[in-house]
C-alpha cells in the first residue's frame, strides 16, 4: 500500500468555509475600519473573484454559466466562513441596530500580509479594487450593479426552446 493520500480522503479546501472565510478576511482587511453585513459580503465574496463582470480587473475565476447560481449557494458558506476566522479573532462580529456586522481583527492584516502565493496576492489587489470602487456604493447602486450583472449573465447563457421563425 501506499502513503499517498487517495483523493477522497484528501481535506476539502475550494467551496469550503475555509475558502470563502479566507476571501471575507482578505475583503474585510482591504476595507478596514468599514464593517460589513453577511449580505453585503456575500455579494463581495461573488465580485472579488469575478471583477471582471464588473469592468475592473482580470476576474480569478473563469466564466461559468453558473455564475449567477453562485449568488445563492454563497450565503450559508459565507457565514460559515466569517464564523470559522471568528474563531481565531481574525474576524470580529458586532452587533448592531441593522444586524451583525463583520470587520477584520486586530490581526487580521499582520495574518493577509503573510499570504503571499499567487492566487492570495491577486486576490488581496482585486479586493483592494472593489474597497476602493464598490464598496463605497450605497446599497441600491450594489443591487443595481449586482441586478444588471445577473440579467446579463441570464441573456447570454439562455437557451431559446421555442418554435423556429
Amino acid at each position: 500500500m501506499t502513503d499517498a493520500a487517495s483523493p477522497r480522503s484528501r481535506p476539502r479546501i475550494f467551496n469550503t468555509a475555509f475558502e470563502s472565510g479566507l476571501r471575507s478576511l482578505v475583503l474585510l482587511t482591504a476595507c478596514y475600519p468599514v464593517r460589513l453585513g453577511l449580505r453585503r459580503l456575500v455579494v463581495l465574496d461573488h465580485l472579488v473573484v469575478h471583477t471582471g463582470d464588473i469592468d475592473g480587473p482580470e476576474s480569478l475565476h473563469p466564466e461559468e454559466e453558473s455564475r449567477a447560481a453562485e449568488l445563492l449557494v454563497r450565503r450559508q458558506l459565507v457565514d460559515s466562513g466569517l464564523s470559522l476566522m471568528g474563531t481565531r479573532s481574525l474576524i470580529i462580529r458586532h452587533a448592531t441596530a441593522e444586524g451583525f456586522r463583520y470587520e477584520a481583527g486586530e490581526e487580521a492584516g499582520s495574518f493577509v500580509d503573510l499570504l503571499r502565493a499567487d492566487y492570495t496576492v491577486r486576490l488581496k489587489e482585486r479586493a483592494a479594487w472593489l474597497s476602493e470602487n464598490v464598496i463605497p456604493l450605497s446599497e441600491d447602486k450594489i443591487n443595481d450593479l449586482v441586478r444588471h450583472r445577473v440579467d446579463r449573465w441570464a441573456s447570454e447563457f439562455q437557451v431559446d426552446h421555442g418554435v423556429a421563425t
